[in-house]
């Protein structure tokens, strides 16, 4: 059991840089804690997008609007960090909507609050460049993927890299994370089978 709600983010952080006790007290005291009910979103398009969020607990989806539809982007899961970033610090409105796909408990920090830390701790800037190119690899993982690798391929490395997606999310968001239909995923989940058993 945690020793309290904010142990695993600075669980997490630690493995990037040291920070004292100090240091560490400094941002515990700026952050926030928030429960989300299943359903609920962290962050909707076109609001004011102030926080980034540490998930302690449950999932969220990522996903935008293209012409009327639903456009998966990212699953983010417990001890990741969860925000539409580059929004984030261009203090631009939300892109991108942040809906919990679980019951979910998120720690926050805002930006002005980010800011200071920037200036007060600097083990604090380093973790940031850290965290904005670890965000950016990322990105540029997912487009290419999406420009090089079929649904197919993708769908067989999901089952081998991270099947607690597959268990944890609806079809029909995976199939929108694959950028394609539900239905063509269900062709592409029974041939597997048939492969598998035969």
């Amino acid at each position: 059991m945690y020793a309290d709600e904010f142990t695993p983010l600075r669980d997490f952080i630690s493995r990037f840089i040291d920070m004292t006790d100090s240091e560490w007290r400094l941002h515990q005291q700026v952050l926030s804690r928030r429960l989300i009910k299943k359903g609920e979103y962290l962050l909707r398009t076109g609001q004011p997008n102030n926080y980034v969020a540490f998930v302690n607990k449950g999932c969220f989806r990522s996903y935008s609007i293209v012409r009327d539809q639903e456009i998966t982007n990212f699953f983010i899961f417990e001890g990741e960090y969860a925000a539409d970033y580059d929004n984030f610090l261009t203090r631009q409105p939300a892109a991108e909507n942040l809906q919990a796909l679980e019951d979910a408990e998120v720690i926050l920090l805002h930006y002005d609050d980010m800011q200071t830390l920037y200036e007060k701790v600097p083990a604090w800037q380093k973790f940031g460049r850290l965290m904005a190119e670890y965000l950016f690899i990322h990105v540029s993982q997912r487009a290419r993927d999406l420009q090089y690798h079929s649904p197919e391929d993708l769908y067989l490395r999901m089952l081998k890299e991270t099947p607690h997606v597959l268990e944890r999310v609806p079809q029909q968001y995976i199939a929108s994370f694959l950028g394609i239909q539900p239905e063509s995923l269900s062709r592409i989940r029974k041939r597997l089978m048939v492969e598998k058993r035969g």
